[in-house]
């Protein structure tokens, strides 16, 4: 049983990591095309690449920290090492323009610019996804099975906040003079991510200190290939990451075009708006996360799922006809955002809690504990919809500027196009069980994970 405040430390440790990864998710395909002047196109390749990177890297940390052996623990020298390197790498990620003449014309800076935007974007998915797959697999090596729900939605709550702070400075990256001024950075830039770099490594700090896992958990013998088999064959699991990968295709694209949507189809373009507009926002999440973890307990974990999944599949293709509404753009702003922000409330609070469940439900069957390979082994099928996503978005949004000279057309398209996935996703999980039963499941013969 843990503390509250241990709970509490753990579960607030995302908030830094969350603040960068929207920081990211958000302006680094806005800003390396409109800021930058990288073709859409390969704009989505580095991104694709990208995703392809942090896939591999959870499954591999995944599968690693499973057998780690130290007086830290299995999972903690990850979080020891990660932190500060996330923290490294989306320094750089911002500052091309310090060390190269952006919007030059000239193929070789074309081309240094790439390269450069490649190393540190795919340095920022590898560290996160390292950090992070250790972190999230001690969820159900210090918790027990009581404990989750509550964990998830403080670890939810946080990583909101953080979104929603890193949203916001992402959306102001887009606004002349505020962080690039001619073709270099405004101190204010450089203080920013300075600041939240530091932030994110002490958020980290307080689980380093005091989280500690259970004591009689069993290091499963080491095989890569005998670990990803083994996995593969619950059928749950295997579900599950089909789900979320296709969800995860609508997600990504959500966060990727926002920004311009927001600007140029919904029509919020002062920090005073996307202010009212955020904070909306922020009371929306919170309160979904928890009327989410509290429908959970009432109707169960599918039900709930699908509630938020279908609220997301009749919101999103409105892009369509969100800019010619006539009401004010604050107003339309809130009206479109807050059920797709109830909807991957709902979805985030699941994405902790469901794959817990289903190492629990491992540990119960074959007396392993393999939290690692769980949750590094999704990230290689995820990150390859999300690649998907990430490729398809800057084709569309290419063919847009090829078509009619604007990017108008991919930011009123890609919620129908991206609907078709969210839509895919609702079928999967009807097919799959994700409302366990851990008394009689305990009481299954030996391999039967279901």
């Amino acid at each position: 049983m843990l503390s509250f405040g241990k709970k509490l430390s753990y579960g607030v440790g995302r908030f830094g990591s969350s603040l960068l990864l929207a920081l990211i998710e958000l302006s680094s395909f806005y800003s390396y095309s409109t800021l930058f002047l990288m073709d859409w196109f390969v704009n989505g390749i580095v991104q694709a690449i990208a995703f392809i990177v942090i896939g591999l890297t959870h499954w591999l940390t995944g599968y690693y920290s499973d057998g780690v052996e130290s007086r830290f623990g299995r999972r903690k020298p990850f979080v020891i090492v990660g932190a500060p390197g996330l923290a490294i790498a989306i320094g750089f990620l911002f500052i091309p323009h310090i060390f190269l003449p952006i919007g030059s014309p000239v193929l070789i800076y074309q081309m240094l610019l790439f390269v450069y935007y490649l190393v540190f974007l795919c340095l920022f998915k590898f560290f996160y996804a390292f950090l992070l797959t250790a972190f999230q697999a001690w969820l159900p090596e210090i918790a027990d099975e009581h404990e989750r729900p509550l964990i998830s939605s403080m670890q939810n709550t946080a990583n909101w906040m953080g979104s929603i702070i890193g949203s916001i400075l992402g959306f102001l990256m887009a606004v002349p003079g505020l962080f690039i001024a001619g073709n270099s950075p405004t101190l204010l830039l450089l203080i920013l991510v300075a600041s939240f770099a530091l932030i994110e490594v002490l958020f980290y700090l307080p689980s380093i200190a005091f989280i500690k896992e259970k004591p009689d958990l069993v290091i499963p013998e080491r095989s890569i290939r005998a670990e990803t088999v083994t996995v593969l064959r619950n059928r749950t699991y295997v579900g599950w990451f089909l789900m979320v990968g296709f969800l995860s295709t609508s997600l990504i694209a959500i966060k990727g075009n926002l920004i311009g949507f927001i600007q140029n189809v919904v029509g919020i373009t002062t920090f005073q708006d996307v202010i009212i507009v955020a904070l909306t926002l922020i009371v929306t999440l919170m309160i979904f996360l928890y009327l989410w973890a509290f429908l959970m307990k009432r109707i169960g974990k599918q039900r709930t799922m699908i509630i938020s999944l279908l609220i997301l599949a009749f919101t999103l293709p409105l892009t369509v006809w969100v800019g010619s509404v006539p009401l004010d753009p604050i107003v339309k702003g809130v009206i479109y955002f807050i059920p797709i922000a109830a909807s991957m409330a709902g979805y985030y609070i699941m994405s902790y809690v469901v794959p817990a469940d289903i190492t629990h439900v491992d540990s119960l069957v074959t007396g392993s504990a393999r939290a690692g390979m769980y949750e590094g082994f999704k990230g290689v099928p995820l990150n390859i919809f999300q690649a998907f996503s990430m490729f398809l978005l800057g084709f569309l949004m290419q063919w847009s500027t090829l078509q009619t000279g604007s990017e108008i057309l991919g930011y009123l398209w890609f919620g129908p196009v991206f609907t078709v996935f969210v839509i895919i996703s609702i079928v999967i999980l009807l097919f799959i069980n994700l409302d366990h039963d851990f008394e009689a499941i305990g009481q299954r013969p030996a391999g039967d994970l279901g």
